[in-house]
């Protein structure tokens, strides 16, 4: 007898939720991952609008342990949190875990995903936002769990959702047939089926490809094993796949979740061919990030947010601004940063001269830290126009780069530092802003 998926998938997560980290620890990825976890986010890459709302309703769905619930509520830490999930283990974990860290009326729900539409009648409750990562992958029929979705968002609601890529993730994929082929997935794999793998696998001689492509030296333990060589229900998608499965729920694209991993400069940094400048000038959302996966295929995951409706018309990209848009915008430091830690953090770095290490993260190292510090103390202070951060930048970028210098050079002369003209501010500014607008540090909008 054929064993039901979502058993499969709740024993898995039974035997150890996911992450298995005590309530005590938050996990997640720090002030990033209160970013991407934020509605401010989400919202703004819909309509380059920031969001003051405090009255939303979020539901987590694959919550597991609750370390994404947790990022949830500490983003949006007025919002009243749902969490849902197969694994009972997990859910205890979750409430637990929420508990601990000062969120006691977080709810969880034992509750598949198809059963969506009867838990929004019975609860009478909609969405504002809907976060489910690392789940719909799992799913027989991912197209029904976004329908199932779709019906609990609000009209006016975002989904952030994500699957596993095909392309990136292929090794892994040998790797679970290999495992399958062996019989390790016949049923729920446990502590005998890793010994198992993890001795094939050290002696596989180190030129094996699948040993060279998937086999971490830095981790070995069953839960990677689990999570990766044995998983349940595990599948891979392409981004015409992702569309596909949006045109079927009625959903719309609004945008990749981390747009500066898609950027072609990444990959063309000399420029590209004409021909096919002039192909992605016609080219669709889709055919752009699926030529870009079929180039490029580093993103474990094709994640996105996505609605009943996508980006409006009048949506454009920072970097096809005006000159007349740039001078009416006003630029704010993303909310979740505005705490005084951060400034903390931030006038410390410019004292000491000192790039802070928590702070690199939170940008591509392509850009200077420093600089980027400079920016963000002053966007700390409140939202300003950009003449307002011109001026501040002609004075004090050049300070910056004095101070910089005299910490750098024992003896010897400094060579003066020239000033810095209304012009060459507003270069610099417009390129940093477009750059840190991508990494969601700073959000851009013009008057209504």
């Amino acid at each position: 007898m054929k064993t039901d998926p979502n058993e499969k998938i709740r024993q898995q997560f039974d035997l150890m939720p996911y992450p298995n980290l005590p309530a005590s620890q938050m996990g997640g990825d720090g002030d990033r991952g209160l970013i991407l976890h934020s509605f401010v986010t989400a919202w703004y890459a819909k309509t380059q609008r920031v969001c003051d709302r405090q009255d939303l309703t979020i539901l987590d769905i694959g919550c597991g342990s609750g370390v994404t619930t947790l990022a949830l509520a500490m983003a949006n830490p007025k919002a009243r949190i749902v969490g849902i999930d197969l694994s009972e283990a997990s859910l205890k974990l979750a409430s637990d875990r929420l508990t601990y860290h000062g969120f006691p009326n977080a709810e969880f729900y034992n509750l598949p995903i198809a059963e969506l539409p009867r838990f929004k009648e019975e609860q009478g409750i909609e969405f504002d936002y809907i976060n489910c990562e690392d789940t719909l992958y799992f799913l027989t029929e991912p197209a029904e769990g976004l329908q199932a979705m779709r019906s609990v968002l609000k009209s006016e609601g975002l989904l952030r959702t994500n699957v596993h890529s095909l392309y990136q993730r292929a090794d892994f994929f040998r790797a679970q047939t290999f495992a399958k082929l062996l019989g390790f997935l016949d049923g729920n794999p446990t502590e005998t089926e890793y010994r198992q793998i993890y001795a094939i696998m050290e002696a596989l001689g180190d030129g094996t490809m699948l040993k060279a492509s998937t086999w971490t030296p830095s981790d070995k333990s069953f839960g990677f094993v689990l999570m990766n060589y044995v998983m349940q229900e595990d599948k891979g998608f392409t981004i015409p796949d992702v569309f596909q499965m949006l045109q079927s729920a009625n959903l719309e694209f609004v945008s990749m979740i981390n747009p500066a991993d898609w950027r072609w400069q990444n990959i063309f940094p000399n420029g590209m061919p004409e021909h096919f400048t002039q192909f992605l000038a016609k080219a669709t959302a889709e055919q752009n990030l699926h030529a870009f996966e079929l180039l490029q295929p580093v993103n474990r995951l094709l994640d996105i947010w996505c609605g009943h409706s996508g980006r409006s018309p009048e949506y454009v990209e920072i970097s096809q601004w005006s000159e007349g848009m740039w001078n009416s915008a006003k630029i704010h430091l993303h909310p979740a940063l505005r705490t005084d830690l951060f400034f903390q953090t931030l006038d410390q770095a410019i004292v000491q001269m000192r790039p802070d290490p928590n702070l690199q993260k939170l940008h591509r190292p392509h850009l200077d830290a420093l600089t980027v510090t400079l920016c963000l103390r002053f966007l700390w202070q409140r939202p300003c126009k950009f003449a307002e951060l011109v001026t501040y930048w002609c004075s004090h970028k050049p300070r910056l780069e004095a101070y910089r210098q005299v910490s750098t050079i024992i003896g010897g002369s400094v060579a003066p530092v020239g000033k810095l003209s209304d012009r060459q501010a507003q270069d610099e500014l417009k390129f940093l802003l477009n750059e840190l607008v991508l990494d969601h540090l700073i959000l851009i909008e013009l008057p209504s």
